[in-house]
């Protein structure tokens, strides 16, 4: 019964995590880049992410995958509860949130993804970044007080059962 609860090899869990930050990261990418071809095809002079005007480079998904691959260590070692297990969970999303930013801030200097000296990309880019987690934390709060009413009514509809039972 115990093999049940066993947490997943660290490798695999690894694995899992990459690919839920990998996938969405680059569909959302992709979209991105169809709306800016569309809409702002200057785009592909600015941003290394773009300089096929049309699509994705082989050096660019391997950049996304980079980053997620980082992200998917950071939600291992500080959302997961495996390596700080007393960790408070708003220190967990803080310190995520410092570790992402200043590894996408790595990544876009390194890879240009835009200009390092325009003030103007700077601020897009941080109050983009900002929002996005926040929205996403947001939704990820909702989806937790969820489970947690979801599994609250579970068990008290189980303790009514057991003591109508005996």
């Amino acid at each position: 019964m115990d093999e049940d609860f066993k947490k997943p090899h660290f490798g695999m869990e690894l694995l899992r995590m990459f690919a839920v930050v990998f996938t969405p990261a680059l569909l959302v990418i992709v979209f991105t880049g169809m709306i800016i071809a569309r809409f702002a095809p200057d785009a592909k002079e600015v941003s290394s992410l773009f300089a096929l005007g049309n699509g994705l480079s082989f050096s660019s998904i391997l950049q996304i995958a980079g980053i997620a691959l980082i992200f998917a260590v950071f939600s291992m070692l500080l959302i997961s509860e495996r390596f700080f297990p007393a960790l408070r969970f708003i220190y967990r999303i803080l310190l995520f949130f410092v570790a992402a930013l200043i590894a996408v801030s790595v990544f876009s200097v390194i890879f240009q993804w835009f200009p390092a000296d325009d003030k103007i990309a700077w601020l897009a880019f941080f109050l983009s970044f900002a929002s996005c987690y926040a929205a996403s934390t947001i939704l990820t709060l909702l989806g937790l007080k969820h489970e947690k009413k979801k599994y609250g009514k579970l068990l008290a509809d189980y303790k009514a059962r057991q003591n109508t039972a005996l």
